[in-house]
């Protein structure tokens, strides 16, 4: 009886070290091919946020033009009432319009013919490349995209 007992409990032994330092290594190197995938696509992802951001400001700006006869002088059009303009009235729920997927500011400024509208992307510096580039709206007179 007690050498049955104890073949059980033998043959119910556990993992050995080499066997787990396997399966970690394993699961190591999956780790390393998923998560720069992973950050690549949520970048991606602020990319495109950042682009429909963009479009809702370039429709409000054409809407206020239709309205005003003239582009607005800042922004803050979107929030604000502008005095220079009678017919039109902010929406201070749009706030969340002046910043970019990454949190940055929204640059907006008005040229002879037109206005200019970009995000200075990722790293919030003039210029960049990949998810640092920076992001023109389609309506920007002196847009780079």
């Amino acid at each position: 009886m007690q050498n049955t007992r104890d073949l059980k409990l033998k043959s119910n032994r556990g993992f050995s070290l080499i066997e787990i330092m396997i399966v970690l290594i394993i699961i190591g190197g999956l780790m390393a091919v998923i998560i720069p995938k992973v950050q690549d696509g949520r970048e991606q992802s602020n990319v495109k946020n950042t682009k429909m951001r963009l479009s809702e400001i370039s429709t409000k700006v054409n809407e206020y033009y239709a309205e005003c006869g003239k582009y607005p002088a800042a922004i803050t059009f979107l929030t604000d009432d502008d005095a220079g303009c009678k017919n039109w009235t902010g929406n201070p729920k749009l706030k969340s319009l002046l910043k970019d997927a990454w949190n940055g500011d929204i640059q907006y400024s008005v040229s002879g013919s037109g206005y200019n509208l970009k995000s200075q992307g990722k790293d919030k510096k003039e210029g960049g490349s990949s998810f640092d580039k920076d992001i023109y709206s389609d309506e920007s007179v002196s847009g780079e995209e």
